[in-house]
């Protein structure tokens, strides 16, 4: 018997969404990725050894203090720990940037740094003031922001749920379109991700060709919300090329860090993670930022682009004799091979377009503040409308709490190049002074069937159903 009209051109909608994986070449890339996912097995710093660390001295202190040595990512090797003054400890750590689920990363990393603080503060005596930020403005809050609001409006767009018909439509158009970034993707573990997105897409393709060929209703809703389900990523970030700019209520980005700093700061007391003694927000420090950016420009090392953007002059303050860039990971500083997925991750996917990237004087200067296109929160400043960039906020909320010297910074191992040695020039670039944090703790990353667990990645288990 024929099949009805309609379902015969549902049917071909459906081998139309099937065909789409064979065009990513997915069993050939999937081959090619786990052999170079084997050898980054390691959280070794591509480049090889071109520049040694900084010279290190052991801090002074008229005080007498306790025989404790801290591994120290400044100089890769235990070193005496010595407050700054007397027996306080400043301590700055860096927090989540709250636009998903906290992991078993984040639980793996807040829990190390708990336990030293308590050995620090209970066993030898310290006066710790642990200070610890929340990134609620960045990126990758953004984006994740937009693609929620804008895919919620997408199944609540009329009294009915979208029509099989269309979501085939439409994720048939969001694969084509994510294909360009796949094949652009030069990240192995990134690029496996996409490809496990892709199959479970295709997975669901066929349950819903199954169901359509059997024509029971039941079974094609079932199907469909299954597809809606496994389209998400994909469709989302369709939806945001498309109508990403027209997000223009600040309350949408508001609302999704509020939401995740609430769970976050839950999770925490759940572990019984001790609480910061002092919680910072970037939305809170604007003003600061704003003014923290003007000081580095006046002093030599930050220079304005016509979009209203102001960056960080690498080679600037590299060339000062007093100053040196990349404290913590020197080898990383111009290491092209590793340049584009550094300034990737901490530029954030909407400040890496061809036309930013054509106004920076190095390949190696990083934003101190961007220029807000359409689409995106902004606050008015000296250089237009724009927000603060990633790095320069914890420099200006560690030294509005701490001062001018930091004892202990702390943070994920993932964390030293670029961002905490971006925060190290931007600090010594305001003060002009060579010298601002003493130790730099990192915890190592937790890993999950070869990657590091993360949030980007997708493929992390959460505090809370670990806890379950």
């Amino acid at each position: 018997m024929q099949a009805p009209a309609h379902l015969s051109f549902m049917l071909n909608r459906v081998h139309q969404l099937l065909a789409i994986k064979f065009l990513f070449g997915i069993a050939v890339v999937g081959r090619s990725s786990a052999r170079t996912l084997s050898s980054m097995a390691s959280e070794s710093i591509p480049g090889g050894a071109k520049r040694a660390q900084k010279q290190w001295s052991v801090p002074t202190n008229s005080s007498p203090t306790p025989q404790l040595y801290l591994y120290n990512s400044l100089t890769r090797r235990k070193d005496l720990f010595v407050p700054n003054n007397g027996n306080t400890v400043k301590w700055y750590i860096c927090g989540p940037t709250v636009y998903d689920s906290s992991h078993m990363g984040h639980a793996r990393a807040y829990l190390s740094m708990d336990i030293l603080r308590r050995v620090m503060t209970s066993y030898f005596g310290y006066d710790v003031q642990y200070v610890m930020n929340i990134t609620d403005i960045d990126d990758k809050i953004i984006k994740r922001a937009r693609q929620r609001h804008l895919l919620t409006k997408y199944l609540d767009s009329s009294k009915e749920a979208p029509s099989v018909e269309k979501i085939i439509k439409d994720i048939v158009a969001a694969l084509e379109a994510f294909r360009k970034k796949f094949e652009s993707e030069t990240d192995p573990d990134k690029k496996k991700m996409y490809e496990s997105m892709i199959s479970r897409v295709d997975g669901s393709a066929q349950l819903l060709e199954k169901a359509l060929r059997g024509n029971d209703k039941t079974s094609i809703e079932n199907a469909k919300g299954s597809l809606l389900n496994e389209a998400r990523d994909v469709l989302s970030d369709w939806l945001d090329s498309q109508f990403g700019s027209n997000v223009n209520d600040h309350s949408v980005f508001d609302n999704l860090a509020k939401t995740y700093e609430s769970e976050f700061l839950s999770d925490m007391a759940r572990l019984n993670v001790l609480p910061a003694d002092i919680v910072t927000r970037v939305s809170e420090y604007v003003p600061e930022i704003i003014a923290y950016v003007e000081k580095i420009i006046s002093n030599g090392y930050g220079y304005t682009t016509s979009d209203g953007s102001v960056y960080f002059d690498t080679k600037a303050f590299e060339s000062n004799p007093k100053h040196f860039y990349a404290k913590l990971v020197p080898e990383a500083y111009g290491d092209t091979e590793s340049l584009e997925k550094n300034m990737r991750e901490g530029e954030g996917e909407l400040s890496m377009t061809a036309d930013k990237l054509q106004q920076k004087r190095n390949p190696s200067d990083f934003a101190l503040w961007k220029s807000s296109k359409q689409g995106e929160p902004f606050w008015e400043s000296p250089w237009g409308k724009g927000r603060p960039g990633w790095h320069i906020e914890c420099s200006v909320m560690s030294t509005a709490i701490c001062g001018p010297k930091l004892d202990i910074h702390a943070g994920g191992f993932d964390l030293k190049f670029p961002h905490h040695d971006n925060e190290i020039a931007q600090v010594e670039a305001y003060y002009d002074d060579p010298h601002w944090v003493n130790y730099f703790i990192h915890c190592g990353t937790l890993r999950i069937a070869g990657m590091k667990m993360s949030k980007s990645l997708k493929n992390f288990i959460t505090i809370r159903e670990a806890l379950k």
